[in-house]
């Protein structure tokens, strides 16, 4: 039985068990408090059940169709309660680690998240933006609370032993590939 005071899920746990969560995970044997699939049309969690969803390494292997990842999406944002965050983290698309697992199916970009936005689907609505509006077309609504870049060993040994500036590095992160290994975002549930 797991404990209802427990609110925060650590879904796709894989084997980083956590105290002080729901650990979750579709492997058996990584010992998971709750087995069951993300990609499952129902979860096993009521509406509003979590404050804190941890998903680190998880969303770019799922959902490999629009209406999967769709559902996916809807699913967390049900089980979030309201202004509940969903901490996500992901390779970024131009770092090796991304394209060398053959199992990632889907890259993310802190944009990726803000087309979750209805107020901000509004918005590129009533300029006539060309973006596609996810927000709608899932039925969802997250606001982007934060978006870390995190970077690469290389570039961080070079910061801390003064061979480049954190804004050498920024800079060369906006055009070249392998600077940014990680990308860490908290979207916020809104209800």
């Amino acid at each position: 039985m797991i404990d209802p005071a427990i609110r925060k899920l650590n879904l796709g746990c894989g084997f980083d068990i956590r105290p002080g969560f729901v650990n979750a995970d579709n492997f058996a044997e990584c010992g998971p408090d709750i087995l069951f699939d993300i990609e499952d049309a129902e979860w096993p969690f009521e509406g509003d059940r979590f404050d804190h969803v941890l998903m680190k390494h998880v969303l770019e292997h799922v959902g490999r169709a629009f209406d999967d990842f769709a559902r996916i999406m809807r699913n967390l944002h049900h089980i979030l309660s309201p202004g509940g965050i969903a901490e996500i983290h992901v390779p970024h698309y131009r770092h090796e680690t991304y394209w060398s697992d053959p199992t990632h199916v889907r890259a993310f970009t802190p944009l990726t998240f803000r087309m979750m936005s209805k107020r901000q689907n509004d918005e590129w609505i009533a300029a006539r933006a060309n973006y596609t509006m996810l927000a709608y077309a899932m039925g969802v609504d997250f606001e982007l609370r934060q978006a870390v870049q995190v970077y690469d060993p290389i570039y961080v040994t070079a910061m801390n032993e003064g061979r480049m500036t954190k804004d050498e590095v920024r800079r060369r992160a906006e055009t070249d590939w392998g600077v940014v290994r990680e990308l860490q975002i908290q979207i916020a549930a809104i209800k």
